[in-house]
């Protein structure tokens, strides 16, 4: 069953915190001046720390004094102190190490309880609904020869940006000369390997302008498109990277998969949506892959366009800061979410994340911004 993290913290009292405490090796606590409980340092000993380890309810938060010298939740506090204990905790066995200890119980849709027996698995109740329904949810899938049409030689516009040969090769990346339809082709492969579709990355300039810069291909009488709101790019490259770290990136463009294979290689927890929406479907892909953290990466912003008054280019940049924070209301409950906001000016307008190489995105990446449920709503 998945809890809803936020409110689950939200929920915990002084006496909760103290139980899960005790359970984690600090068998007593203290009490500030100003009435915080202060406890061992179970988040960097494993017996005996110092009484340095406060707990501040109004913000639900821990700080520790001593080695640490950091702040963090209650969860982050299991994984750390389990750690101690010499057993590796990801963050969904962290949550649910505080609702067994804990006795409280949030799932979507439902209230707290103190006994989980009367809770209902709404993900089985969901489940045994779509058997019933019998809901197809994969995509059609369209031959592998279609593959051979295509020059094997990669695009020089693509290897000037970075993304190496061997990268290019590796995802099937190619390129299509006929009549109208001359472009980079990009083949799009579902979390199976199954072919279900092909975009085309135009390099004719009037397609450009038009808005027709990425399209799906169509050879003959056959137009090789697919529903991008239920696949997610990359992940028949990048699921193994995934369920081993636990963590996904979500990038707008085809591009930013293929720069991050030559930034990281099997270490590639990328994936992309094809599009500036996140829908319910890659989310539930998402969660298959039993993902603990998520990485909101889409593009920067555009500029103000010629004869935009400011205001009206404030407003336009307020609806895309809510836009984000919308899908990412659609991960809070489930997992930790982050969003990459360029605060420092590091990318041009329109860029994604990865654009600007690797430093680049790392340093975005420890400058994210972390979304709860509230600010999600």
């Amino acid at each position: 069953m998945r809890y809803d993290k936020d409110k689950l913290k939200e929920s915990l009292s002084i006496k909760d915190i103290h139980k899960i405490l005790q359970e984690l090796g600090s068998e007593t606590y203290k009490i500030d001046s100003s009435g915080n409980p202060i406890y061992r340092t179970v988040c960097h000993n494993k017996t005996k720390g110092s009484f340095k380890l406060y707990y501040y309810h109004e913000k639900q938060q821990f700080h520790c004094y001593t080695e640490c010298g950091d702040t963090f939740d209650i969860y982050e506090l299991v994984i750390r102190a389990k750690k101690q204990q010499g057993i590796s905790f990801t963050f969904t066995q962290a949550i649910e190490f505080v609702v067994n200890v804990s006795g409280k119980t949030f799932g979507l849709g439902f209230t707290p309880s103190a006994k989980n027996e009367h809770i209902v698995d709404d993900w089985d109740w969901i489940s045994k609904f779509k058997k019933r329904k019998k809901i197809e949810t994969r995509l059609p899938a369209y031959s592998e020869t279609v593959l051979d049409v295509f020059m094997k030689h990669p695009h020089e516009a693509w290897l000037n940006e970075g993304i190496s040969h061997e990268t290019i090769i590796d995802f099937e990346i190619g390129y299509y000369f006929r009549n109208r339809e001359e472009g980079i082709v990009i083949p799009h492969r579902d979390i199976y390997g199954r072919l279900i579709g092909i975009r085309r990355r135009s390099m004719i300039q009037e397609d450009v302008d038009n808005g027709r810069k990425y399209m799906p291909l169509t050879i003959g009488n056959t137009m090789y498109n697919h529903q991008t709101v239920m696949n997610l790019y990359g992940l028949h490259k990048t699921q193994k990277a995934i369920k081993r770290l636990k963590k996904a990136m979500i990038f707008e463009s085809e591009k930013s998969v293929l720069k991050c294979q030559d930034f990281y290689g099997d270490l590639n927890f990328t994936c992309a949506v094809c599009s500036n929406n996140i829908s319910n479907f890659h989310r539930d892909i998402l969660l298959s892959l039993d993902v603990d953290e998520v990485f909101i990466a889409l593009d920067k912003f555009r500029g103000i366009k010629e004869g935009e008054s400011n205001e009206k280019y404030k407003e336009k940049l307020k609806n895309y800061e809510e836009k984000i924070l919308k899908l990412a209301a659609k991960f809070t409950p489930f997992m930790r979410v982050y969003v990459l906001w360029d605060t420092k000016g590091l990318l041009d307008f329109k860029d994604s994340p990865a654009d600007k190489g690797k430093e680049v995105l790392e340093e975005l990446m420890s400058n994210k911004i972390e979304i709860g449920t509230r600010e999600g709503e």
